[in-house]
């Protein structure tokens, strides 16, 4: 297992040693301004200015990289211990070789970000310039001296007060620009260290995990060791013996595949025939319904002719049927009026027989 030193790194002192130089700087500010050791005409909202980035700096402290390395230092034996878990998990044999499969940069880049914010990191070395830049600003904007005087005194007396004023003003951005140096140089140094730390632990686990090349060679060296382990069985398996066996097998293969061939030949020639005959069977199967169909078709042609001269008899025999059923009605008009004439004359008779009668009984 990788050994780290036990001792433990504090990480009050670094964030002191971090903000010792720009707390003195503003210290001395203070000091020669109040004692006027040296003409430096701060003015109050200068002073003010400044702190303010002071107190900035103090916060992004926290996210330097010489401050998180103590936490860094002090916590890595768990991202050690969390790496020999992985790689007995990850144990893979080679060629007769145990190395362990899977790579570890993961482990020391989450602990990295854990000990700190990367993105506070990133900016910090940017953002005190421009806030001393932006106090400037706000420091002659609040210098700035009204120009709507009316005398010659009176306006050399202003302009006096804003070049004053701007004089001081620029001693923010100096300010600024001292934090990012200040900052840039403990953040590399701590990198430095941080990655000093992941180094010295990559180098010594990478003996004992396989890298690329090693599976690739090892994989060859493997692979052609097998290739002359299956040469020498293939030696010893290879005798007159087994080459005269497989001669014999050889041979029985061969008749057996030129007797399925001799049958395979006669199957086809039967399939042959009977597609020959199923062909012809087509054939006059076609031409007889050919022949159907014309008889069809002439059958067709005399019912349709029947059925005419048929519809015509039926309408000749309905004409015949109304002749003579009206001759019918006729013949018995006729005979209806001689049966009344008849039944007239039969009356008569009868009263004259009754007549003759009477006149016979009266006689």
């Amino acid at each position: 297992m990788f050994q780290i030193s036990e001792e433990k790194i504090h990480h009050l002192p670094r964030f002191f040693m971090l903000l010792s130089i720009p707390a003195l700087l503003y210290i001395g500010l203070l000091s020669i301004d109040y004692f006027n050791l040296v003409s430096l005409k701060l003015e109050l909202h200068s002073i003010i200015i400044i702190l303010i980035i002071l107190l900035i700096f103090m916060f992004f402290i926290i996210h330097n990289a010489w401050y998180a390395f103590s936490f860094f230092r002090n916590s890595f034996n768990g991202v050690i211990e969390d790496v020999e878990v992985f790689l007995t998990k990850n144990q893979l044999m080679i060629a007769g070789k145990s190395k362990a499969f899977g790579n570890i940069d993961f482990f020391f880049d989450e602990h990295e970000r854990k000990v700190r914010n990367d993105h506070f990191a990133s900016v910090a070395a940017s953002i005190f310039p421009t806030l001393g830049i932006l106090g400037t600003f706000i420091a002659i904007a609040i210098s700035m001296p009204d120009f709507s005087v009316e005398s010659q005194e009176a306006l050399e007396s202003e302009i006096t007060v804003l070049l004053s004023g701007i004089g001081t003003a620029f001693y923010a951005s100096i300010y600024g620009i001292f934090l990012s140096l200040w900052w840039t140089f403990f953040e590399k140094r701590g990198l430095t260290k941080i990655q000093k730390e992941i180094d010295e632990a990559k180098a010594y686990y990478k003996t004992k995990i396989w890298n690329e090349d090693e599976i690739k060679i090892l994989s060859l060296t493997q692979n052609q060791t097998s290739n002359e382990n299956l040469i020498n069985k293939l030696e010893n398996i290879v005798t007159p013996e087994f080459l005269f066996t497989l001669d014999n097998v050889a041979k029985s293969k061969i008749q057996s595949v030129e007797k399925l061939q001799e049958e395979h030949i006669a199957l086809e020639n039967k399939l042959s025939n009977n597609y020959i005959n199923i062909a012809q069977l087509f054939e006059q199967t076609a031409i007889k319904q050919k022949e159907l169909l014309e008889d069809f078709d002439t059958l067709n042609k005399s019912i349709s002719n029947t059925n005419e001269n048929l519809s015509t008899s039926v309408f000749e025999q309905s004409k015949h049927s109304k002749a003579m059923k009206a001759e019918i009605y006729s013949v018995l008009s006729s005979f209806e009026l001689i049966s009344n004439d008849l039944k007239t004359l039969g009356q008569d008779l009868i009263k004259k027989d009754i007549e003759i009668s009477r006149q016979d009984e009266q006689r």
